[in-house]
Formats: C-alpha cells, structure tokens, sequence
C-alpha cells in the first residue's frame, strides 16, 4: 500500500524485471517517503501467507538452481525470464 503520487512520481513497479519488482519497488518508495520526511512502515500486523505449491512442483536441485541463480547474478536473473523457469516454465 501506497500513496498514489509516491507510486506515479516513482514510476511503478519497474517493467524490465521478472521478480522481485515488488522490492525494487519498495526501496524506491522508501527513498521517495525518506526525502519528503516520511515515514516508511512494514505491516507485519497481518502477515502474508502463501502457499507452498512451488516448493511441491519442484526438485530441491531446481530450486537450488533458481536460487543460486538469484545470489550469484541477481541482477541478470531478474531480468531473464528464461532465468526464472520456476516462475515461468508453465509447471502448474
């Protein structure tokens, strides 16, 4: 949740990413709310749950793969969609 001037004057959610765009998003907020004097607020009130059907669909050598991916080029990985096949292979 934000305000709407915040996410116009920040441009969104970055279109050439793949995952995580709701992070980038968030540090752009941040940076945006800490140079107007904002406070910027996790709500851990009422946390997500998600479900696990990834972790089911999965090996643990493909998710070892994605993440690995993840730490050691993230930046590559994230603007890759065929680097994110967990994402996007299709596998339901």
């Amino acid at each position: 949740m934000c305000r709407s001037d915040a996410f116009r004057d920040v441009d969104g959610f970055n279109q050439e990413m793949f995952a995580a765009d709701e992070i980038d998003l968030s540090k752009l907020l941040k940076k945006w709310g800490c140079k107007r004097g904002l406070k910027f607020t996790i709500l851990t009130r009422h946390p997500l749950v998600t479900s696990p059907r990834k972790i089911k669909l999965y090996t643990r050598q493909e998710i070892a793969g994605q993440l690995f991916n993840l730490i050691f080029s993230p930046r590559k990985a994230l603007l890759d969609k065929k680097k994110l096949p967990i994402w996007y292979d299709g596998r339901r």
